[in-house]
Parts: C-alpha cells; structure tokens; sequence
C-alpha cells in the first residue's frame, strides 16, 4: 500500500515509513479509510432519490471528522481561525495572480528555453496548496481592490520577478523590463489618482 502521507509505495502498517517517518495505528488507518470510501458513496446518493437535506447534513458531519482524524494523524494542517483566513485568502490570492504571470510570462517567451518545462514557482504552488487545505471551510471573499491593495499586488509580484530575476529565469534584461513594464503602470496610475489637486 502507499503511505498515506507522502505516498511512498511499499508502506507496511507496522513500520515508520521510510521516506516521511509516517506511523499510525492499524484501526485508526482502517477507519480514515470507511470515512473516505462513506463520503465518496455520498456522492451517489442523490442518484438514488435520497433526500438531499440529510445527505448534505451526514456529508458535513462525516467531513468534519475526516479532517479532524487526517489533522490528528499529521496527514493535514488544521483549518486557520477567521482571523487567520482573512491574511490567508490575501496571500492566496497574490499566489494564484502570480502563477497566471508566470504562465503569461512563459506564453510570451520572456524565460529561458534551458529551464524548459521545470516550474519556476513549485514552492510557492506547495504553499497555495496548504493554505487552499487550510481554507477549505471559509468561503472564498470578494477582494475589492483599493488603491493600497493594488500596491501591495504589484510589490508581491515585482519581488517575485526580482527572485525570478536572481535565479536566471528570464532570457535577458530585456524581457525583465517587459513583465515590470505593465506592473509600474499599474504602481504610476495609482500614484496619479492620489495626488492632490
């Protein structure tokens, strides 16, 4: 079987797993797995003329106490508090605008044809990853964007493309100046809506 945490194959229930130090107890295991094999038949019910109401109930009961089993086997981080959510869906949100760039950046050749298909922001895409889990129970805010939202958007990603910058992912100078190019007019336009009359 796999090891529930890294996925290593090869993982023997009475043993740490080699690769990630996952141990757990047999029945614990054995119950995440009815959970998890319950909340996937969940899905089926409404296929079978089964009120949606109490459907709906058991699958957020069950849901709850399979996250509450995986955050007490190690196999989750728990869920934020709101006011922890409230920074989380920010940093979420510069992340994602921050993958569409990159996506945007490679479409138009700015990055070197050596780096090929590596991904220049896998760690940041592990850290969307753990707070995406971490959010799961919040509703996803609308971000009205002020002026000093916008801001801190165009520093989040001007100093993702410095990183981007130090590790040699752009081709040259040139194409640097390209991605900031737009961000500065983003930055200029807000500075002009501020000045005083």
């Amino acid at each position: 079987m796999q090891c529930p945490k890294c996925l290593r194959d090869q993982f023997e229930l009475e043993k740490p797993c080699p690769k990630c130090g996952f141990q757990i107890d047999p029945g614990r295991l054995v119950e995440l797995g009815h959970l998890q094999w319950l909340l996937g038949q969940m899905t089926e019910w409404g296929e079978i003329n089964i009120d949606a109401a109490p459907v709906s109930r058991l699958k957020e009961i069950y849901t709850s106490r399979l996250r509450d089993m995986q955050v007490a086997m190690g196999l989750r981080l728990p869920s934020f508090t709101v006011e922890e959510a409230a920074n989380a869906w920010v940093e979420l949100a510069h992340l994602e605008l921050l993958f569409e760039k990159v996506e945007e950046w490679r479409a138009a050749g700015y990055f070197n044809e050596e780096m090929g298909s590596q991904d220049p922001v896998r760690t940041q895409r592990a850290r969307a990853d753990e707070l995406r889990q971490r959010l799961d129970e919040y509703p996803r805010p609308e971000f009205p964007q002020k002026d000093k939202d916008r801001l801190k958007t165009v520093s989040f990603l001007l100093d993702h493309i410095d990183l981007l910058a130090s590790r040699e992912w752009f081709k040259s100078k040139k194409e640097i100046e390209k991605a900031i190019a737009p961000l500065m007019a983003v930055m200029l336009e807000v500075m002009a809506d501020n000045q005083p009359e």
